[in-house]
C-alpha cells in the first residue's frame, strides 16, 4: 500500500471560488496603487498584469516545460513603471488585497482534517503540491486550520514551475526526501493533477469535485465520481 499520499489543493482539499476579472476588484486595486501615488485605472492595471504575466511566464519557460510567476515580482514591475517605489511589505500586502477582493467563497471539502490526521496518525508521509502563489495557498492553509497537517507543502509559484511538469514532483521529492515509488497523487484535474502523476511515475486518484473540468478523459488508477474523499485508497477512519 502507499506510503506517501500528495494532495492536491484548490478543488480537492480547498472549494474555492474567485473572481479575479471582475471589473470591481480592479476598480479597487487601482484605487489601492492611486492611494500610494500611482496614477492608474482598474482596465489599466488589469492590462499591466496580463502584460506582465506574459512576461515573467516567457523567461521562466526557457529553464521548465511548464513555468509559474510571483505576483510579487508582477506588482513590483508595475509598480516602477508607475514611478514607484516597490517594497516588500507593501507588495505583499498588495497581494494579499488581490486575493482578498476576488474571493467569493472558500471552505475544506468534507473530511479533509480528519483524513488528513488520520494518515499520519497511520504513518504515513502527506504532502502537497499545489499550483499556485505562495501568499494565497499559505494564508489560506492557516486559514482553513490544515497548515500544520503537511510533511512537506511544495507550492508552485516558489518552485517557478507547476502540475503537469514532472519537474515538479522531483522538486517535492529533492526538498522533502520524498519516496516517489511508494507515492499516490490525488487530485481532481486530469490535465494537470492526473497527468503530471502520470509523467512523474506515479499511481494517481482522481476525485471528481465541484470545480473539476468536465469532458476530459481521465484515466488515472483509482477514479472517484461522488468527491468522496474517504474513498481514497489506504484510508481508514482507524488508525
Amino acid at each position: 500500500m502507499y506510503q506517501n499520499y500528495i494532495f492536491d489543493l484548490y478543488g480537492t482539499l480547498i472549494d474555492i471560488h474567485t473572481e479575479e476579472e471582475s471589473p470591481e476588484v480592479w476598480e479597487a486595486m487601482a484605487f489601492h496603487f492611486r492611494y500610494y501615488g500611482m496614477d492608474t485605472t482598474g482596465e489599466d492595471l488589469c492590462r499591466r498584469v496580463a502584460q506582465e504575466i506574459e512576461v515573467q511566464m516567457k523567461a521562466a519557460a526557457q529553464h521548465c516545460e511548464f513555468p509559474d510567476f510571483v505576483m510579487q515580482n508582477v506588482f513590483a514591475a508595475i509598480v516602477r513603471d508607475l514611478n514607484g517605489e516597490p517594497n516588500e511589505d507593501w507588495l505583499d500586502e498588495t497581494v494579499h488585497w488581490l486575493r482578498i477582493l476576488s474571493m467569493r467563497h472558500l471552505s475544506l471539502y468534507d473530511g479533509v482534517i480528519e483524513i488528513l490526521n488520520t494518515l499520519r496518525s497511520k504513518g504515513k508521509g502527506v504532502y502537497l503540491l499545489s499550483n499556485g502563489q505562495k501568499t494565497f495557498v499559505e494564508a489560506e492553509l492557516k486559514v482553513l486550520g490544515i497548515y500544520d497537517l503537511f510533511d512537506g507543502i511544495a507550492i508552485s509559484s516558489e518552485a517557478g514551475i507547476s502540475k503537469p511538469d514532472p519537474l515538479f514532483f522531483d522538486y517535492l521529492r529533492t526538498t522533502y526526501e520524498v519516496d516517489l515509488s511508494s507515492a499516490i497523487m490525488i487530485g481532481n484535474d486530469p490535465r494537470t493533477d492526473m497527468a503530471g502523476a502520470l509523467r512523474a511515475g506515479i499511481d494517481a486518484c482522481y476525485i471528481h469535485s465541484n470545480s473539476s473540468p468536465e469532458g476530459l478523459e481521465v484515466t488515472s488508477k483509482v477514479q472517484i465520481w461522488d468527491g468522496n474523499l474517504r474513498k481514497i485508497p489506504g484510508w481508514e477512519t482507524r488508525a
